[in-house]
């Protein structure tokens, strides 16, 4: 894969879950340069665009503390989002991957996540085909779509999510494989939200290492 440069979106911020997937629904047909973001979402269930509702999640409970269960343009599997949970979102033009498999560069794709890692000295694994866990449990996942203008990639980080919140809003028996997670934060208790999501957002436009691809 060829170096490149990669600049942020300009846009104004927002934790409305329902503005920030549409943005990464528009994102994906209008930019024509490779961009990224970094965002979060006040609390939310999206589901990969594949999935019901009904078969990932507890829908009564959701709606009975008013959390809105979403859809996004992408595949996977069902997530939880809160201010805790921080997404990242890269956005390329058609062509620029050709060559690579969906699975290698869902991996190329999450280096701010792994190099984020690394510089706080917590050792990862990656588990095929889009997640990454540290000392046995997750703490990032990822998802795709692909277009014939581009490709969007995105994925999270748990660094102080409501877990328990999560656990009581995702099913057990969906086509969404629930996976024992942790927050940063229970790793490393120096660690806040801001200070990753400023920290990720460094690392994106660094650009993914060779040694990753």
């Amino acid at each position: 894969m060829k170096e490149m440069s990669i600049s942020f979106v300009r846009e104004t911020e927002t934790f409305d879950p329902v503005e920030n997937l549409h943005r990464e629904a528009f994102y994906i047909d209008h930019l024509t340069l490779p961009a990224a973001r970094v965002w979060r979402n006040t609390e939310c269930v999206v589901l990969g665009k594949f999935l019901r509702a009904q078969d990932e999640v507890h829908v009564e409970r959701a709606r009975a503390v008013g959390i809105p269960v979403l859809k996004r343009i992408s595949g996977g599997g069902a997530v939880f989002h809160d201010l805790g949970n921080i997404n990242y979102s890269i956005y390329l033009p058609a062509g620029m991957l050709s060559g690579w498999s969906i699975d290698e560069s869902l991996k190329v794709l999450s280096y701010p996540v792994l190099l984020a890692l690394e510089s706080l000295g917590l050792p990862w694994e990656w588990v095929p085909p889009n997640n990454i866990y540290v000392e046995g449990r997750k703490v990032s996942g990822s998802a795709q779509a692909r277009k014939k203008c581009g490709l969007l990639h995105h994925g999270t980080l748990l660094v102080s999510c409501d877990l328990a919140r999560m656990r009581s809003l995702l099913k057990d028996g969906g086509r969404s494989k629930v996976a024992g997670v942790v927050n940063l934060n229970e790793l490393l208790s120096e660690v806040d939200t801001e200070t990753v999501e400023k920290l990720l957002a460094d690392l994106l436009i660094s650009g993914w290492p060779a040694e990753l691809c």
